[in-house]
């Protein structure tokens, strides 16, 4: 079972998903060969490396992990890293986040703020007021954003949210999606609007979008037209899951008004297709 804030992260990746979805989803991650490290070459720019990720390239996702963390050709963001490491779970090329996040370099900042959220729910009350601790004493962000999720779990909504909030000002994408999202047991729809505004620099909210405009409103309506245009968004920048890709080409073969080059169906029919098994 993934620990607390995994699946916390898991959430914003099926924002929209009813509960079951992300149940099944969870319990649909494989367990494949142990990570090998990748190194980023200077020929390894991060748009020749979402080329390859969109062809199937796992360790291509590893490597934009690696960007992400350390700010090579894009801007250093844990969140993208933290997307760029699911996604190449999802490829195969590690079995788990964790995985990744084990392999880093000892000392790595992300690193240690993902394990202090890690074990957050397994410590006795007085290892959690540390972890608290060293996240207060921490001027980033991230440490702002993991903080303030520990409070809201912990009951206090408006001072948790506001430390979010604070957070997304100061450039945490985690954060930005966060606030887009009011109820993180996805019971209640995504802000539509908030996440248009940030997709451009949050690639992950495109796929979000998908899913709402996909998935019928309160008043039973949907926009699957509109959901497969920010689906395809999603695929451009290499962070759509066989989830989106489904529905776009379900869409398409049943006549939706969207034109699909020849490499996009096979872009998203690699993405559909099981782990393991080799297009024709």
């Amino acid at each position: 079972m993934k620990n607390w804030f995994v699946y916390m992260i898991m959430m914003l990746f099926l924002a929209s998903c009813s509960e079951q979805q992300i149940m099944e989803e969870m319990a649909s991650a494989t367990k494949l060969t142990e990570q090998k490290r990748l190194i980023v070459s200077p020929q390894d720019s991060v748009m020749s490396l979402l080329y390859q990720a969109r062809w199937g390239d796992g360790s291509a996702y590893l490597k934009l992990a690696d960007c992400y963390r350390d700010g090579i050709g894009v801007k250093k963001d844990f969140f993208g890293m933290i997307t760029m490491a699911h996604m190449a779970e999802g490829r195969g090329a590690i079995n788990r986040i964790d995985d990744y996040i084990y392999g880093l370099p000892d000392g790595n900042d992300y690193k240690t703020l993902f394990l202090l959220m890690d074990g957050y729910k397994s410590y006795i009350q007085e290892d959690s007021d540390s972890i608290e601790h060293v996240l207060r004493a921490s001027d980033s962000p991230e440490a702002k954003t993991l903080l303030g999720m520990i409070t809201v779990d912990q009951g206090d909504t408006i001072s948790g949210i506001n430390m979010i909030k604070e957070a997304a000002y100061q450039g945490c994408s985690l954060a930005e999606l966060l606030i887009t999202i009011p109820d993180w047991k996805g019971r209640l729809r995504a802000d539509a609007t908030k996440l248009a505004i940030i997709a451009h620099r949050v690639p992950l909210a495109n796929l979000i979008l998908g899913d709402l405009y996909y998935e019928p409103d309160e008043n039973g309506k949907s926009n699957k037209q509109l959901a497969v245009e920010y689906y395809m968004k999603a695929e451009e920048h290499a962070v759509l899951g066989r989830h989106g890709a489904e529905r776009v080409l379900d869409y398409y073969r049943n006549g939706g008004n969207i034109q699909l080059t020849e490499d996009d169906i096979k872009r998203l029919e690699l993405i559909v297709q099981p782990k393991g098994v080799e297009m024709e």
